[in-house]
C-alpha cells in the first residue's frame, strides 16, 4: 500500500545537519522472535522481528536501507506500548506525515505512535532514563479469550498481601544474579530497581448468574479471611520501574513473586537471593506473553542525555 503523497514530496528535502528521528513504537509481540534482527535460518528464510519490520517500512518510505536502533531488545513474545527507536534520516519528512507513512507500510501488529526530531546522533539505549514494565496474570480458572495474548493464564488464586510484602525487597541497588537467564551476557549483575507495585482487581467473564460457572464469584483480592484460593483476585499486575534490566530479570522476579502468592515461598526469602545469589534458588521464568514494555522513559526537552557520534 503506497504511503501518502505528501510524504513522497517532502522526502526530497535534505537535512543540512546531523539529525536523529525518534519513534515511539507499540507492538503485539506474540508473533515476533523479539525486537532485534537475527540471522536467517539455515534454509535462508527470514526470522520475523520487530526491527526487521520497522526497517522494511523505513526503506519503503525513504527508498534506502536504514538501521533502527532501540533502547530495549525485548524477547520473543514480549509486547510493547512505549518502545523507543531512533534512526538517521537521509532526507526530511514532516513528522505527522512520517507517522502516517510508516503506519501505512508496517504490519498490523506494530504501530508508530509518535515521531520527533532531535539534533545529533541519539543513543536511545544509553540516553534513556529507565524503563517501566508491566506483567499481567490471569488468576481465574477460566481464561480470558480477549486478553489471552497479553497475560499469563495462571488459573490459580494468588495472595496479593504476601506478594506486596515480598515486592518491597526489590527497590534499591542489588545484585540481581539470581534473577537473570543463563544466557545473559551482561558483565555486571548489579542493577537499580526504583519501584515495584502490585495491583489487582475483579473482572467477570459473562453473567455471574449463569449456572455451572467454574469461577463462582468475582474477587478483587481485597483482604478477606481464609485462604487466598477462596478470595484471591481475578487478575493481578506487577509493575516494575528501573534504570536497566538483565535478561529475563522482570520475568524471573514475577515468577518468584508468584511462588510467594501461592504460599510456596516466604516473603522474606527475597533478601536471601540478593545476599547469596543463586539462580536455582529463585522462581521460574514467567511466560513472555504477560510482559509489556509500557515505556522507555526519555528525558524532557532541555535535559537530553546524548551520546554524539
Amino acid at each position: 500500500m503506497a504511503g501518502p503523497k505528501s510524504c513522497a514530496g517532502a522526502a526530497a528535502e535534505a537535512y543540512d545537519a546531523a539529525v536523529s528521528v525518534l519513534l515511539r513504537v507499540a507492538y503485539d509481540g506474540t508473533d515476533f522472535h523479539g525486537y532485534a534482527a537475527q540471522k536467517p535460518r539455515p534454509d535462508g528464510t527470514e526470522i520475523r522481528t520487530v526491527q526487521v519490520e520497522i526497517e522494511k517500512a523505513l526503506a519503503a518510505l525513504y527508498k534506502t536501507a536504514l538501521r533502527a536502533r532501540t533502547a530495549s531488545r525485548t524477547d520473543a513474545g514480549v509486547h510493547a506500548l512505549g518502545q523507543l527507536v531512533a534512526f538517521d534520516p537521509p532526507t526530511h519528512i514532516p513528522m505527522p506525515g512520517l507517522v502516517r507513512g510508516l503506519n501505512s507500510k508496517i504490519p498490523d501488529d506494530v504501530v508508530i505512535v509518535a515521531a520527533w526530531e532531535e539534533p545529533g546522533f541519539i543513543d536511545v539505549r544509553h540516553g534513556s532514563e529507565g524503563k517501566y514494565y508491566r506483567y499481567r496474570i490471569r488468576c481465574t480458572e477460566v481464561r480470558d479469550p480477549i486478553q489471552r495474548r497479553q497475560e499469563w493464564n495462571l488459573g490459580r488464586r494468588l495472595d496479593p498481601r504476601s506478594m506486596k510484602t515480598a515486592a518491597a525487597s526489590f527497590p534499591g541497588r542489588h545484585d540481581y544474579a539470581s534473577f537473570r537467564a543463563s544466557g545473559c551476557q551482561s558483565k555486571t549483575t548489579e542493577r537499580v530497581v526504583e519501584q515495584v507495585e502490585i495491583t489487582h482487581g475483579a473482572t467477570a467473564l459473562g453473567p455471574m448468574g449463569d449456572p455451572g460457572r467454574l469461577d463462582a464469584r468475582v474477587c478483587s483480592g481485597d483482604a478477606q479471611p481464609g485462604p487466598a484460593s477462596a478470595w484471591g483476585p481475578d487478575w493481578l499486575e506487577v509493575h516494575v520501574w528501573g534504570q536497566a534490566f538483565l535478561m529475563n530479570m522482570v520475568r524471573i522476579m514475577v515468577g518468584t513473586l508468584v511462588e510467594v502468592g501461592l504460599g510456596r515461598r516466604a516473603p522474606a526469602s527475597i533478601d536471601a537471593l540478593f545476599d547469596a545469589p543463586d539462580r536455582t534458588k529463585a522462581g521460574i521464568t514467567a511466560p513472555a506473553c504477560g510482559l509489556t514494555l509500557v515505556e522507555v522513559r526519555w528525558p524532557p526537552e532541555g535535559e537530553r542525555i546524548r551520546n554524539r557520534g
